[in-house]
């Protein structure tokens, strides 16, 4: 069965418009126009392995991924005084918010409980 042109069109432009939404879901390269922040999106982690406790004083690229998935999932903005990498006060009650939004103990650790929850949700 063939569609008329202008269905087909149409369907041509919906399809291109999904496609660069996809893209930039996977890309992490969505502009403020685009709606939400997706940087959380491509935080870049691996499933195969569950992530260490990160908490008050935790450094290094699990504190990074952490701080990546918080800021998707709750506007978390670091400062100078806790920049990327760092896990301070600021990552600790971005997490309790998160975790008192999921039904999580407020603790402002990133748990293995937590984890699942930024990680899938």
């Amino acid at each position: 069965m063939k569609l008329p042109v202008r269905k087909s069109a149409a369907t041509a432009a919906v399809v291109a418009s999904l496609l660069a939404g996809a893209t930039a879901f996977t890309t992490g390269t969505a502009s403020a126009a685009d709606g939400p922040d997706i940087q959380g999106l491509s935080c870049g982690f691996d499933h195969r392995n569950p992530p260490p406790t990160v908490q008050a004083g935790s450094t290094g690229n699990t504190v990074k991924e952490a701080q990546c998935l918080l800021r998707f999932w709750t506007g978390l903005q670091l400062t100078e005084e806790e920049p990327e990498g760092v896990f301070g006060p600021d990552a600790a009650s971005a997490t309790e918010f998160f975790q008192g939004r999921r039904g999580l103990p407020p603790t402002g650790v990133v748990d293995a409980r937590t984890w699942a929850e930024l990680r899938h949700s």
